[in-house]
Formats: C-alpha cells, sequence, structure tokens
C-alpha cells in the first residue's frame, strides 16, 4: 500500500472498546486507515441483514446490497469509480452495525418527545458523524475519494442507488404489501440488473465471494491485500489491541 496512513479526529474522549476477528481490541472512537481490512469488511457485511432479517425468503445481506446496486450502476453505463464508491457506501457497518431506518426514527422521535424538539436531529447527527468518520477512513484505505470530497455526480448516483435498491429489495422480498410503502415515498427507477433479483438472497460464503470479487475488479486486489498487512502490523504492534 503506497498511501501514507492518515489519521483523523477522535470521536470522543474515551476509548471505546470494540472486538476484532481476532478477539483483540480496537478503539471504535479513532477512526483509521490501520484498522481497515476489507476482507473482513467482505465477511462481515455478508452476514449482516437487511430489514432487520425480517423477509421470510432469507437473510439479505448488506455485502449483496452492495455488490447489487454497483453492478446495476454498470450495467446502465456509469463507470467503475461510481460503481466503486457504491460498494463501500455501507462499508463502516462491518465495524458499527447496521441501524436500521425505522430503528434511527424511533430514536429521534422519542428524544424530542422526552428530551425536547432537536434533541432528535442531534442524534442522527451523532450517527451521521460516526459514519461519516469511518467512511473517511475506509475510502482512505481504498485510495478513493470519501464522501466528503465527492461531486454532485457521485454523491447522487451513489445515493439513488441506494434509494432505488431498497425499494427494489422491498418490492421483491416482501411482495404486494411493500407495493403502497414504495408508492408513497420519492419516485426511483428501479435498478437495471443485468443478472439475477433480490428475491433471492445470496448465502453468507456467496455474498463474501462476490463482494470480494467485484471490489478487486473495480478497486484492485494490490488495495485489498495492502490494507490488509497495515491492518495485521497495526495489529501486531498495538498495546494489546486495547487502544489501535
Amino acid at each position: 500500500m503506497k498511501d501514507a496512513p492518515q489519521s483523523f479526529p477522535p470521536l470522543c474522549p474515551e476509548v471505546v472498546e470494540s472486538f476484532r476477528a481476532d478477539g483483540s481490541l480496537m478503539d471504535l472512537a479513532r477512526p483509521m486507515v490501520e484498522e481497515i481490512d476489507f476482507c473482513d469488511m467482505a465477511r462481515r457485511l455478508s452476514r449482516i441483514a437487511r430489514f432487520n432479517g425480517a423477509p421470510l425468503a432469507g437473510a439479505f445481506s448488506v455485502a449483496q446490497h452492495s455488490v447489487m446496486g454497483a453492478e446495476a450502476l454498470l450495467n446502465e453505463g456509469e463507470d467503475s469509480l461510481i460503481a466503486a464508491l457504491f460498494l463501500l457506501h455501507d462499508g463502516h457497518e462491518y465495524l458499527i452495525g447496521d441501524k436500521t431506518r425505522p430503528f434511527q426514527m424511533l430514536l429521534a422521535e422519542m428524544m424530542d418527545a422526552r428530551f425536547g424538539t432537536g434533541t432528535g436531529l442531534k442524534l442522527r447527527s451523532v450517527i451521521a458523524e460516526i459514519k461519516g468518520s469511518w467512511d473517511e477512513a475506509i475510502y482512505a484505505a481504498a485510495g478513493l475519494p470519501a464522501p466528503s470530497a465527492w461531486t454532485n455526480r457521485m454523491r447522487n448516483s451513489v445515493h439513488g442507488m441506494d434509494e432505488r435498491m431498497l425499494n427494489a429489495e422491498a418490492l421483491a422480498l416482501f411482495g404486494p404489501r411493500a407495493i403502497d410503502w414504495v408508492k408513497r415515498g420519492p419516485r426511483w427507477a428501479l435498478p437495471k440488473f443485468k443478472k439475477g433479483s433480490p428475491a433471492k438472497p445470496w448465502g453468507p460464503a456467496d455474498a463474501e465471494f462476490r463482494f470480494l470479487d467485484l471490489f478487486d475488479r473495480l478497486i484492485g486486489i494490490e488495495r485489498r491485500t495492502g490494507a490488509r498487512a497495515l491492518h495485521a502490523a497495526h495489529v501486531a504492534t498495538a498495546d494489546g489491541g486495547r487502544h489501535g
């Protein structure tokens, strides 16, 4: 990995310990490039279910969402950079989990009701800051522009596909009862998938493999292996993994 490691402002003064895959501890309040391992990202995202695991068809993973959306962008004529940006847009969830929109809405509404109007908005702002800070580290590790540096075209393409995938997934996984819900929201054209459908969730191993395969094609295997080597060295030299 040729780029020099980057440091980012801590999210809070305290150490917030979170387990890594090997049982060592990282500090979730200290975003850093050295903590990013795209292989671990693919593995974890393949096990995180969208819609809180509700579909009867099975768990539709964040990894599948990311891959199918990126491939749809390519199929619709977008370039590989836009597709790569989409592939990693939920990457922070491998570290902080997937907080569903209904749950975030519930938290915000309860904050407003119990602690005063505007506190819910502050909560949403904090959640966005946590995601954004880890996004900075993730995209830097991939050698890609972070969301804070995206052009309007990049932002609109990624956000638009995220909403379009949400609608396509809801319709495919929940059937006719999702139609009214989709119609109540903004009108988005459904993605043009080259093959496959959200109605058929992939198993974790398949989703992990496809995520890494697309990562290598769009971003490069050298980025993936370089990030993994940097992460391994960081974990090995960290003080018991407690402050890394």
